[in-house]
């Protein structure tokens, strides 16, 4: 892998708006690669921000290499990236004593708490009236007479699932 972007030596793990200043990629592009390259699935910290590990940050510039230097569509960089682990040229072994840093959750400030009223039952929806079947001013070809039976059929059947669903709620 040729890649002009060095990396910090001490930092292990990379947020996801370090891996897209040192990419140079949004932050939409990472997360669509999360879910082509199973490889770069990402661990969060207690807070909801997204890690990156050194070797998922060396796999995300080289599928970045890929796909806008090389040209390659997503399929052709995948198929590329398993060529280059199975050749063990591309480094993806995360050091053992490697662990996410963790960080802890701030309390949450609790509202103060409001009195609780009842809930107005809502209305029942009032059941729509049957459209009118519309108006044409051409008798329809036989050929039609079918296909018109069956969006007829199609509509009642639609009609009754709508109201089971509306019932179960």
């Amino acid at each position: 892998m040729s890649s002009t972007v060095e990396l910090p030596d001490d930092q292990e793990f990379f947020k996801l708006n370090e891996v897209c200043k040192l990419a140079n990629v949004q932050p939409y592009m990472l997360r669509f690669w999360g879910t082509e390259f199973e490889l770069l699935e990402t661990t969060t910290t207690e807070t909801g921000q997204r890690l990156y590990s050194r070797p998922q940050m060396n796999l995300i510039l080289e599928i970045r290499r890929l796909l806008f230097d090389e040209g390659l569509t997503i399929a052709g960089a995948r198929r590329e990236v398993e060529k280059l682990i199975d050749q063990g040229t591309l480094d993806l072994e995360a050091p053992d004593a490697a662990e996410p840093p963790k960080k802890k959750a701030k309390p949450k400030k609790k509202a103060p708490a409001k009195k609780a009223e009842p809930k107005p039952e809502p209305d029942p929806e009032p059941e729509p009236e049957p459209e009118p079947e519309p108006e044409v001013d051409k008798t329809p070809s036989a050929d039609v007479q079918p296909l018109l039976a069956a969006l007829r059929g199609a509509r009642k059947e639609l009609t009754e699932i709508v109201e089971e669903l509306r019932a179960e709620s």
